[in-house]
């Protein structure tokens, strides 16, 4: 189970995006863009919010045959919701994709299917 401190933070993600846009775009338009923005960088925004994380194993791609992936399962909160996710990472931990993500009503439900991700 997440920290709740930890939690907080990973929502805080969000909540920053929407302050920063506010004060470049006006609030109005604020959570609007934030959506936007977080469609578009949906993989490393679930990422950054993560509270777990946990090494599937490796990921091969016909598309990316000179980069070695992993195959990374990840829960955490984010946009007022608890997730699990799979990434795709390189070695330096950076994001090339997200091949699932399912969102739970509570922290019990998401640490369930965290602990059935293989």
């Amino acid at each position: 189970m997440a920290y709740a401190s930890q939690v907080q933070s990973a929502d805080r993600c969000f909540s920053a995006l929407v302050v920063g846009l506010g004060r470049e775009f006006g609030q109005e338009a604020a959570e609007g863009l934030a959506r936007i923005f977080v469609a578009a960088e949906d993989a490393e925004f679930h990422w950054d919010a993560r509270t777990r994380e946990r090494v599937l194993g490796g990921y091969w791609s016909l598309e990316e045959e000179d980069i070695e992936l992993e195959r990374v399962a990840v829960e955490g909160y984010f946009d007022g919701r608890f997730y699990v996710a799979v990434l795709l990472l390189d070695g330096a931990h950076a994001v090339h994709g997200m091949l699932g993500l399912r969102a739970f009503a509570s922290e019990d439900e998401a640490d369930c299917a965290f602990a059935s991700v293989h």
